[in-house]
């Protein structure tokens, strides 16, 4: 065991990317199963509920799970996890990111100069456009009008900073994805299913974001006051015994402030990393809390200092 005691900042943090070097650049096999998956329910629902086989309200409470994994795909279709070094895949990468921009109405071209701006600034007031959520605190009430409006600046976003400057084929490419997007779903309603599009549209979809803006944008960045590496994000860890099952419940973002520290690392890494550089984490002062039947614990810098591996 070497002790990280008395290191300096650059060498410490030259450790963590040397840790993190093993865990990118795979093809992420596992995200495509994930999409596919999540693309046959999703499909699957509609179906049963256009032909009468599966009840409305079931219809619109089964769609909110997808929605919710379907945002880990396009995250990762967003960063390039999916096809990591395979650059002959990338177009799988853009594929799965398209599929799943298409299931929670967030085009793939547009959430992604969103979400990277949101990297660059994490938690800044002024530039970071998910900071919107951070009004969620003020009252749990507030969440239903912030879903609404970090739909609305996926597209505003992209409009207002991107489109002017973007090449001719990436704005065709957003307008295609809305094509695709709305035209679908408003020729699916015009054929006479209203009622199954409101409740997996809008019901299942806005749920479905609503759970994902939640665990992903509001409560791993919460309090939404500290900006650069290591300190903008955080790490959740549940009781030993139930760790696992909340971890892949909550696909893996309890450990967001892994994912911001590398972005490239498919989502089902996040955890073996963070057990390497958490010594590291923990001296540079990344928030970890222990999550218990109280709520949220902020984690003490472990006595006698830490060790790693």
């Amino acid at each position: 065991m070497q002790s990280v005691q008395g290191r300096s900042i650059e060498e410490l943090d030259g450790i963590a990317r040397s840790a993190a070097k093993s865990y990118q650049g795979e093809f992420a096999w596992f995200t495509v199963l994930l999409g596919i998956v999540v693309l046959v329910a999703y499909l699957a629902i509609i179906l049963a509920a256009s032909a009468g086989a599966l009840p409305l309200p079931a219809a619109a409470l089964l769609t909110m799970p997808c929605v919710y994994m379907a945002y880990t795909v396009l995250h990762e279709a967003v960063h390039g996890s999916i096809s990591g070094n395979r650059q002959d895949l990338r177009w799988i990468n853009e594929a799965m990111g398209y599929v799943a921009g298409w299931i929670m109405m967030i085009p793939l071209t547009a959430h992604r100069h969103e979400h990277l701006t949101h990297h660059r600034n994490t938690n800044d007031p002024a530039l970071d456009p998910d900071y919107l959520v951070s009004v969620i605190s003020k009252s749990p009430w507030l969440i239903f009008p912030a879903v609404v409006k970090i739909l609305v600046s996926q597209y505003r976003f992209y409009f207002a900073h991107r489109w002017h400057k973007a090449p001719r084929g990436q704005n065709l490419r957003l307008c295609l994805e809305l094509l695709a997007s709305f035209g679908g779903r408003g020729v699916f309603m015009a054929a006479g299913f209203w009622g199954e599009g409101l409740a997996i549209f809008l019901i299942g979809g806005l749920g479905g974001v609503l759970i994902t803006m939640y665990l992903f944008a509001y409560i791993v960045h919460h309090p939404h006051e500290d900006t650069g590496a290591y300190v903008d994000t955080s790490v959740i860890e549940a009781p030993a015994w139930c760790n696992t099952a909340v971890t892949w419940l909550w696909l893996f973002q309890n450990y967001h402030a892994v994912h911001h520290l590398f972005p490239r690392i498919p989502f089902y890494r996040y955890r073996q990393l963070f057990t390497e550089i958490r010594p590291i984490m923990e001296l540079r002062g990344s928030p970890i809390y222990d999550l218990n039947s109280g709520g949220f614990s902020r984690r003490s810098l472990p006595t006698g200092g830490v060790q790693l591996a």
